[in-house]
């Protein structure tokens, strides 16, 4: 039983918000278990007046009938409104803070699977109540079968006794039987999440998937994994068969032979025939009780593999926050300065005494070789990592003292890949700002409104994970419109047109020219048209910086950057040829 109570006291650690709820599903549960032994006395009665030939005393044993089902189907409904106020408590509550653990300790995914942590968030958390539930009938079911003993003992011991013996059995046999199921359960969905896994990456990159005929060599790596899950579905299925069509034998046999044991009573005048329809309404009682009881156990086995799931996802140590501060001064500049920041990873020193000053109405690109550092530098603006020493100052102001509200309405951007979500364009744009003509005037800063319009629902056309609605370049777009719909005084833009043709690059470069003149553009790239239209350049080497200053003076004295800029030249003139 301390497995069970272990399960509930877990599920109680994800929210102590419903707790007089969850004491009300337990009374209500009681009042309706407590209803549901009385009718049994009132058949009695009602034999016992018949016997007796006194027909008009049946009338206040249907009275009775009429008052025990009157609190029996009360207390059911107040026992289904409880249930329902905590499948939805459990279900929002636990599926927002599961998103905002996950959202916050991205390193999460190197302990647990994305097919893992998708099922949890989507399906696990869908029986959080039923674990209440479960506990809550399987509570109420051994106290019911105390009330049944105890009445038993007040007829007859010895049918007591035998009760009691036959019905420890059963419960021996069936929770035994509870935990060999709950075991092969946990493998099926252990082997079920290695699918998932396998089946998101492939989504994903489907287009390579299909196009490189990849699909036969997966579902080869997949069979392994499906022959692993048959394999503890079978276990599963044989011990349920065991369950539901060999162990039931004990209780028919000793259904039979109590029967007989009772019928000899009456004969013998020992007990008459109203207590021996009690007696024989009871025992049915004891045997579907139990049974309720041990599927409620067996259900609640199976949901503490999902409880069990969700606490090792929020059980997960989450990174060190880097602290915000109490600085509110929402009037920024947009002056960005380095000053000699360090940087190490896993003892890997990734910035070396890294220092730079970018100002307003610039487009300031960072350019070097892969891996020396550039995306590094957006991430330490994006406040993903804290620097090892050093300092980086917004118009001289640590970026670590600004509060949270100030810091990041006024530093936004743009990754390398444009994400949407797959739902109108308009919902996508008020995740920042839901005024209408915000998003308009956004839309026609970066180009894209009259495409927009041009669409058969305009701004609320659903976009797909594909190219079906919007190309990749007009992603890109759309997620400048965002940046630029954040109000940001500073735009990061790490890579934006690596994945887009030379059309929407040069588009790109003329909207960056005009953002410039009210914002801070921070850009990272590879691309000669990008570079091209830098007022500033900074070149960084192996983490350190070796050159910055004015586009054309960096471009005449550094080697590093006429070689990056002529090599992506030449790449350029490849693809067109």
């Amino acid at each position: 039983m301390r497995r069970y109570f272990n399960i509930f006291r877990t599920l109680l650690s994800f929210g102590n918000k419903k707790r007089l709820t969850i004491l009300s599903m337990f009374i209500s549960s009681a009042l309706n278990n407590v209803a549901s032994l009385l009718p049994p006395i009132a058949t009695a009665g009602i034999i016992g007046v018949i016997t007796q030939n006194n027909f008009g005393g049946i009338w206040f044993y249907v009275l009775l009938y009429l008052i025990f089902y009157v609190i029996y189907f009360a207390s059911l409904h107040w026992n289904y409104y409880t249930y329902t106020v905590l499948a939805d408590y459990y279900h929002l509550e636990v599926q927002k803070n599961l998103f905002d653990h996950v959202a916050n300790n991205e390193a999460i995914f190197d302990k647990v699977s994305k097919g893992k942590i998708t099922d949890t968030c989507s399906d696990d958390i869908r029986y959080l109540v039923d674990v209440v539930d479960c506990s809550v009938k399987a509570s109420m079911s051994i106290i019911k079968l105390i009330i049944i003993f105890l009445i038993f003992m007040y007829y007859n011991i010895y049918v007591a006794t035998f009760v009691l013996i036959l019905d420890l059995l059963y419960l021996k046999l069936m929770n035994d039987n509870s935990k060999q199921v709950a075991k092969y359960y946990e493998g099926t969905r252990k082997y079920e999440d290695k699918v998932l896994d396998i089946l998101n990456q492939m989504l994903t990159n489907l287009k390579q998937v299909k196009t490189l005929n990849l699909m036969p060599n997966l579902n080869r790596k997949l069979d392994k994994t499906r022959y692993k899950w048959r394999e503890q579905y079978k276990n599963k299925r044989d011990f349920l068969t065991i369950r539901y069509s060999l162990i039931p034998y004990i209780v028919y046999i000793g259904k039979i032979m109590l029967y007989i044991f009772l019928a000899y009573l009456v004969i013998n005048k020992k007990m008459t025939l109203d207590k021996l329809v009690l007696l024989i309404s009871y025992f049915e009682m004891t045997i579907t009780c139990t049974d309720l009881m041990l599927d409620n156990l067996l259900n609640l086995s199976n949901y503490g593999i999902r409880v069990k799931r969700i606490k090792t996802i929020l059980d997960y140590e989450p990174q060190k926050n880097i602290d915000f501060g109490d600085f509110d001064n929402d009037y920024i500049n947009g002056v960005v300065e380095f000053k000699n920041v360090c940087l190490e990873i896993k003892n890997n020193l990734i910035l070396d005494k890294v220092s730079f000053k970018i100002y307003p109405n610039e487009i300031n690109a960072i350019v070097g070789h892969s891996g020396s550092g550039k995306s590094t530098i957006i991430n330490l603006l994006y406040r993903l990592k804290r620097v090892k020493s050093g300092e980086i100052l917004i118009d001289n102001e640590s970026i670590y003292n600004y509060s949270k509200n100030v810091y990041f309405s006024n530093v936004s951007g743009v990754y390398q890949k444009p994400f949407v979500f797959e739902m109108s364009i308009r919902d996508n744009l008020s995740l920042v700002d839901n005024n209408i003509n915000n998003q308009i005037a956004a839309c026609k800063r970066v180009g894209l409104h009259d495409f927009i319009m041009n669409l058969p629902k305009g701004y609320n056309t659903i976009l797909k994970d594909d190219t079906s609605v919007f190309s990749d370049g007009q992603k890109q777009l759309l997620a400048l419109a965002r940046a630029i719909l954040s109000k940001a005084e500073i735009l990061l833009l790490d890579e934006i047109t690596s994945n887009i043709d030379s059309c929407n690059t040069k588009l790109v470069a003329k909207i960056l020219e005009d953002l410039k003149t009210d914002h801070t553009i921070i850009l990272v790239t590879h691309k000669p048209e990008m570079m091209d239209i830098a007022d500033h350049v900074v070149v960084l080497d192996k983490g350190k910086v070796v050159a910055k200053g004015k586009n054309s003076e960096v471009y005449k004295r550094n080697s590093i950057y006429r070689e990056l800029k002529n090599r992506s030249f030449a790449s350029l003139s490849a693809q067109l040829d």
